[in-house]
């Protein structure tokens, strides 16, 4: 009744057949007893709770599984440890045709398809794919090639006509077949579900899994040139008309992102027949998915070619859907007429309070039926596979430098693409900006009386750039976790590219929004100094805020709730602004203040103001001291009036601000690899 993992190994139409077994697979987690004393909880021993018990299985090219159970039963967690996407005290072994598989040849193999949706909404569905092509095709893949695979995957998973529409728009199935779609750019052998008609109605979660079953029994997805796909019409119209979205906002005419449709247009029409992948080793087989799945209908019960029912951590039953029937029935428990089978099977698994505990009855039976089933080897096939992942590990990804490249266009395209709450965000800026600007506006000349308020003035200016770009990106990490974890975890690129990319789209807005801001005070405050103060301003404003996102994201880097990272910002600021040379004259504590972005950025901008001022109305009858030039104003706040001072502080924010980024991407690729990526 149930099939032995060596029967696989045999010829096929195509080749031998590809056969992932997992053997004895234990998954372990710390499981802690809570007292009423906090201390006490730390202290006391840790035991551990098995949360996967001695899983043995297996899966071939052109099976379509779904594993069934109860909630807590370990389905997803057999899912990520089969495919080795689960990090922590897992044992066991998982090998592919009796070869052992390290966790690096299991990705370049196989996909994995998550319960929710997880890539981002402002890109359209042609656009997302073309995007993540080029990172998961052969760095050698010509453009050409990219465009004619994503056109095959949109006709393959029904999306021909919404390939112009955002994912935001998407109904859940079309979202959930273009998760599909992007998972099958590497042309897998194996596709691992996670509960992929969650939240679908009937109709969408059986073309979904229709679509599965079509992959598994075919070897490669059909050629189409790009024209039948998406239909000529579409590439001659402004993006803002063939767009489902109905915004009517025109797509950036980016290389990666949307090229010109002329050119576009011409490229397609200029197509050879091309292969799914170049030079790809999977075209000859067919595919092998297993699919985690909660209460299934009839019509997409019977659409799985085998099932695996689970119960307790503890695989009770593998064999073909047909057969599990007999299974059930020689043990006494009988299908009824016109009843759902997966209803039955998790109901009778369930029924713990009868006379005897059918769960245990039924994987007491599966046990002693596949005992030594799974201690044999492959040696007719291990050549063949060895073969293969000799093949598969030649894959080559794009390089670093254009990873970085990719990612910031992708950044960047998201902030236009959400360019109402940018605007929003920078009319309230600018609001700041007028609001000081009114306030200072009347200090007039250099007198004694304007010296505090000059002082101010710049203090706001230095303080304004530093929060608004701190806070600005302290719910950043957080929110992205899910998609870095992932997308990193799957070696779609790498952690220090993103990190990068991400810093460096920083950049251009923090020089825009310093020498904007600066305009607005300046023009009412310090216009009589010249354009070289105002120069020599604006760029140390703008490093500032190039400075405060690496403080910012710092911060939010700590924790990975945006909520937590706001409030533990708060002891942070508060050293920094009494170091920054204000509240506090900084030779009382003269080592702490290097430890404070507003000390650099206070002491430049106070040195550039005031090191050329040579003269400052003292009144004869003036009663307290007077201050007579700009380097004794310096002196008072003890601040630095060497030559190079300005210079030095410009360094020091920079250096300041790879540290913050140094130990930021510590915190964030610990939060990575700290768990799994499922």
């Amino acid at each position: 009744m149930h099939e032995s993992g060596g029967s696989s190994s045999g010829q096929g139409q195509g080749g031998p057949s590809l056969c992932l077994e997992w053997k004895q697979l234990n998954y372990y987690v710390p499981a802690q007893e809570q007292s009423n004393y906090s201390f006490w909880n730390e202290c006391r021993k840790k035991r551990e709770l098995r949360i996967l018990q001695d899983a043995s299985g297996h899966m071939k090219t052109g099976d379509l599984i779904a594993i069934l159970g109860g909630s807590g039963a370990g389905k997803t967690t057999l899912l990520a440890a089969i495919s080795q996407r689960l990090r922590g005290n897992l044992t066991g072994d998982v090998v592919l045709n009796g070869m052992a598989m390290e966790r690096h040849q299991m990705t370049r193999i196989s996909s994995f398809l998550p319960q929710f949706e997880i890539n981002v909404k402002t890109f359209t569905a042609y656009e997302h794919l073309y995007f993540m092509s080029h990172f998961k095709m052969h760095r050698r893949t010509t453009k050409a090639e990219k465009r004619q695979r994503v056109a095959d995957l949109l006709l393959a998973v029904g999306l021909r006509d919404s390939a112009h529409t955002r994912i935001q728009q998407l109904s859940g199935g079309e979202r959930k077949r273009l998760s599909l779609a992007e998972e099958l750019i590497t042309d897998p052998i194996f596709l691992f579900c996670d509960e992929p008609t969650t939240g679908l109605d009937s109709f969408s979660a059986y073309s979904v899994i229709k679509t599965l079953r079509h992959l598994c029994t075919r070897r490669r997805i059909a050629k189409h040139s790009l024209n039948q796909v998406y239909g000529e019409d579409s590439f001659e119209t402004p993006s803002g008309e063939s767009s489902a979205s109905g915004s009517g906002s025109k797509s950036i005419e980016m290389e990666v992102v949307a090229e010109s449709h002329e050119s576009l247009l011409q490229a397609m029409r200029d197509l050879p027949a091309l292969g799914v992948l170049s030079n790809s080793p999977n075209g000859t087989h067919k595919k092998a998915a297993i699919c985690s799945i909660h209460q299934p209908t009839s019509d997409i019960f019977e659409l799985f070619t085998h099932i695996i029912l689970m119960d307790g951590g503890r695989i009770v039953y593998q064999g073909r859907t047909e057969q599990a029937a007999k299974f059930f029935t020689d043990l006494g428990y009988e299908l009824p007429l016109n009843c759902n089978p997966a209803d039955f099977y998790l109901k009778t698994l369930a029924d713990k309070d009868g006379k005897e505990n059918a769960g245990a009855v039924v994987r007491a039976k599966y046990e002693h039926e596949t005992d030594g089933l799974y201690s044999g080897s492959w040696l007719l096939a291990r050549s063949y596979s060895g073969d293969y992942l000799k093949h598969v590990q030649n894959f080559k990804k794009i390089r670093w430098v254009y990873q970085v490249y990719l990612l910031m266009v992708r950044f960047m395209t998201e902030d236009v693409r959400n360019i109402k709450s940018g605007l929003i965000a920078f009319g309230f800026f600018m609001i700041t900006a007028v609001t000081l600007s009114l306030m200072y506006s009347g200090i007039g000349g250099l007198t004694q009386r304007t010296v505090q308020d000059v002082g101010g003035s710049i203090f706001m200016l230095s303080n304004e750039m530093i929060f608004t770009f701190s806070y600005g990106v302290t719910y950043i990490f957080p929110a992205a976790l899910p998609i870095i974890r992932r997308e990193v975890g799957e070696g779609t690129y790498s952690l220090s590219a993103y990190y990068v990319a991400l810093v460096l789209s920083f950049v251009p807005v923090a020089f825009f929004k310093g020498y904007v801001f600066l305009s607005v005070i300046y023009a009412s405050i310090y216009y009589t100094r010249g354009f070289l103060l105002y120069l020599s301003m604006g760029f140390l404003m703008s490093l500032s805020a190039v400075a405060a996102v690496g403080y910012g994201v710092f911060l939010s880097s700590l924790f990975e709730s945006d909520k937590m990272a706001s409030e533990c910002a708060a002891p942070f600021d508060l050293i920094f602004l009494i170091f920054g040379g204000t509240y506090m004259n900084v030779d009382t504590v003269p080592g702490l203040k290097y430890l404070s972005l507003f000390f650099y950025s206070n002491e430049a901008l106070m040195y550039k103001f005031w090191i050329d001022i040579d003269n400052i109305d003292c009144p004869v009858n003036e009663d307290h001291p007077c201050v007579k030039t700009g380097v004794e104003v310096l002196q008072q706040g003890s601040y630095r009036t060497a030559d190079y001072t300005y210079w030095l502080d410009c360094f020091s924010l920079i250096v300041v601000a790879v540290i913050f980024h140094i130990v930021s991407f510590g915190l964030v690729r610990r939060y990575i690899h700290r768990s799994g990526y499922y």
